[in-house]
């Protein structure tokens, strides 16, 4: 099994940014995906170099910080400070407002580009890439940059949820077509640090043969805080043998 500690949201503060670093530096954490419109978006760009074996894709951004575009068009996803907000998934999205999404993650794919960043994937900010109204704006984005790999939607639970049958379904339709709409690699496996280090604890090794592991360091989150702090414990010893860290340079398109 190859697994991939993406670290969240770089890019947003520069105490997060030098929390991710720290990780990437220690071996801990593998992957990392930048928010283009975040307020520390330049710190984050002059650390990256330092970790030319990690992967490090762009976190589409749709639900939070000032856009980088000013079409009036994107007015229905704002609030009222004018920033990008998670009123985007309750609003319907008509085609003018798609466009202009789209012109939105167009500009912060185009400036982590311009700023040097060798990117590897695409995922993105609360999952919104995953939602079946903007999946075409995934494809169109996808082509775009030529970019063939993609975060899939999680399917690794904690120990008290319940997958229904129906959101089951709709994960899997989901990432068959991520991958065979402009074919797409992508982890076969995706879930919280935290759960996995649950299951690892218990004995229940997810059978993926690839298993992307999200991690939110450098947040005032507790919960974040102490899934950090799980993943620099002496986790690694209960994996099973064949099992190896990698980063999405290592995932097959």
């Amino acid at each position: 099994m190859l697994l991939i500690i993406s670290a969240e949201d770089l890019g947003t503060s520069e105490a997060i940014n030098n929390e991710i670093f720290a990780l990437l530096q220690s071996g801990l954490a593998t992957s990392s995906t930048v928010i283009a419109n975040a307020p520390a978006f330049e710190h984050a760009v002059a650390g990256i170099p330092r970790f030319p074996d990690c992967s490090f894709g762009v976190h589409l951004n749709l639900t939070v910080f000032r856009p980088l575009t000013s079409s009036s068009d994107l007015e229905p996803a704002l609030d009222e400070r004018g920033c990008l907000s998670p009123k985007l998934f309750e609003v319907q999205v008509t085609p003018r407002l798609k466009r202009a999404l789209l012109e939105e993650l167009t500009a912060q794919v185009d400036r982590a580009r311009a700023a040097g960043i060798p990117i590897s994937h695409f995922d993105s900010h609360q999952h919104v890439h995953t939602l079946p109204k903007l999946f075409p704006t995934l494809k169109a984005l996808q082509r775009r940059f030529g970019i063939r790999k993609v975060r899939s939607t999680i399917n690794l639970l904690g120990p008290s949820e319940q997958m229904t049958a129906s959101r089951a379904l709709k994960k899997q339709l989901f990432r068959t077509a991520l991958r065979y709409h402009y074919a797409t690699g992508s982890p076969d496996g995706l879930g919280n640090f935290y759960d996995f280090h649950v299951a690892l604890q218990a004995g229940r090794i997810p059978q993926f043969r690839c298993l992307e592991l999200m991690t939110h360091p450098g947040t005032d989150d507790g919960c974040y805080n102490h899934e950090t702090e799980l993943l620099k414990s002496d986790w690694q010893q209960f994996l099973p043998p064949g099992t190896r860290l990698g980063s999405y340079h290592s995932l097959s398109p």
